[in-house]
């Protein structure tokens, strides 16, 4: 059986690959630069030059495939138009599912993201079926809404699809720029000082990555697989997340909390610095207050009707800190 899968030089789909090829599918990654080191490395694996914004190569690297997954995204909450995030994420996703139509494929994975619903309402995790109650907080949010439409739309013409919702993910496996967590882990390990904005009371739902990369291939072992599946783990408050590291790291780390709002004011003239010279700073007032928003989630649909499993989070914890050590 032929597996398409876009992305596989990112977090996620570069391990959905190799599990891909561990389970004895031929695998087509569909990568830009045919030389990338992040390419997943396996017999089964076969690098394909291409982009997912390019029309051409999409429809040749589908031709022949049973399954696409499409993971492959523009994630760069720092760039600040819209023209990267829609070029990708919506012509993009647009590309895959014409050629996916056009080549017959069984089923259409589409990887998206929890903060298309925005926060969570009071204490109600997320579902499913949860109506957005904000604004937009970023390009990013936006456009991947924009792709989960073309999505539905490509499905009412024929097309054999699901979208997995995927929460925050953090544990072993490549290193990437996006990973929050993971990086977060490595400083406490690493570091004896933390600063943090004071409203440790947030809480935010953490999903492991072998999850992740099961709940995918569950969602082809079914062809009644369709619509859309919430792929988290569990709601954790920012003081739980820290206090949790902590303990598993062993670290001796001091944690300080600072005032929210004197952070964000930080950040902002920091920010403005960083304009003036020329440079980019890493995390900018608006996306502090993205990550400072309530999204409890139900993995409920997913675990009912994919039988798919959750791994504790303290257990996710620690696997992700044994490997990160092995890389100091």
């Amino acid at each position: 059986m032929k597996i398409l899968v876009t992305g596989s030089t990112g977090y996620i789909g570069h391990q959905l690959a190799k599990k891909l090829a561990e389970n004895g599918y031929s695998v087509i990654a569909l990568v830009r630069d045919i030389n990338s080191p992040k390419i997943p490395e396996h017999e089964n694996i076969m690098p394909v030059k291409g982009d997912i914004c390019d029309y051409r190569s999409v429809v040749k690297a589908t031709e022949g495939c049973d399954y696409v997954f499409h993971t492959a995204a523009y994630t760069n909450l720092k760039y600040k138009k819209i023209d990267k995030f829609y070029t990708a994420n919506v012509l993009g996703t647009k590309n895959i599912l014409e050629a996916s139509l056009k080549a017959d494929v069984k089923k259409v994975i589409y990887t998206s993201t929890l903060s298309v619903y925005g926060t969570s309402y009071k204490n109600v995790p997320i579902q499913e079926n949860q109506p957005r109650l904000v604004a937009y907080a970023n390009d990013y949010e936006l456009t991947k809404t924009m792709a989960e439409e073309l999505v539905e739309i490509y499905t009412k013409k024929g097309l054999s699809t699901a979208i997995l919702n995927v929460s925050r993910v953090y544990g072993p496996r490549l290193d990437t720029f996006s990973n929050g967590v993971n990086r977060l882990m490595l400083k406490m390990i690493k570091n004896h000082l933390l600063v943090v904005p004071s409203r440790l009371n947030i809480v935010t739902n953490y999903v492991f990555i072998d999850d992740v990369v099961n709940a995918h291939v569950l969602a082809i072992s079914d062809e009644n697989v369709s619509g859309k599946y919430i792929v988290g783990g569990e709601d954790i408050s920012y003081q739980k997340l820290f206090e949790t590291i902590k303990r598993k790291a062993k670290s001796k780390i001091k944690i300080i909390s600072v005032p929210y709002h004197f952070v964000k004011a930080c950040l902002s003239l920091l920010n403005g610095i960083s304009f003036l010279i020329g440079l980019s700073f890493g995390i900018t007032p608006k996306l502090l207050d993205v990550l400072f928003q309530n999204r409890l989630a139900s993995s409920n649909r997913a675990i009912n009707q994919l039988g798919y499993t959750i791994t504790p989070f303290k257990i996710g914890v620690e696997r992700t800190i044994n490997f990160l050590k092995l890389s100091l």
